[in-house]
């Protein structure tokens, strides 16, 4: 399916008119007209704004996929979010709790510490 394609279903899809587009995108309607007659893309330039439009990815509104997600976690963290939810979750309060306790107390014995290594200088 061709972009032009694509941004014709979507229109249909959000129930909104290709004039509302070509406010937006700043172009005349005819300008449109031309590109699903003679099938050809809009140029690059509008394409960002157009998928802001519909509220897709540029991804989909080129090839009709969304990119796949970028992994952001670590195998470690991947393994602590794995141990919080197989806690029941009146356990899952109790050790969020447990966590921002450990936090504040390595917090302060970091301050602590890096005051004494001040004071030794």
């Amino acid at each position: 399916m061709e972009i032009i394609e694509r941004i014709y279903k979507l229109l249909e899809e959000e129930k909104k008119t290709a004039y509302e587009l070509c406010e937006k995108i700043n172009i005349r309607a005819s300008t449109m007209s031309t590109w699903k007659s003679r099938t050809t893309d809009p140029p690059a330039k509008c394409m960002k704004t157009i998928a802001d439009f519909f509220g897709v990815s540029l991804d989909y509104l080129m090839t009709g996929q969304d990119a796949p997600l970028h992994k952001t976690t670590t195998l470690q963290e991947d393994e602590l979010l794995a141990l919080f939810r197989s806690l029941p979750e009146p356990k899952k309060y109790e050790f969020v709790g447990e966590l921002k306790g450990f936090l504040k107390a390595y917090t302060e014995s970091q301050k602590y510490l890096d005051e004494e290594k001040r004071l030794s200088v």
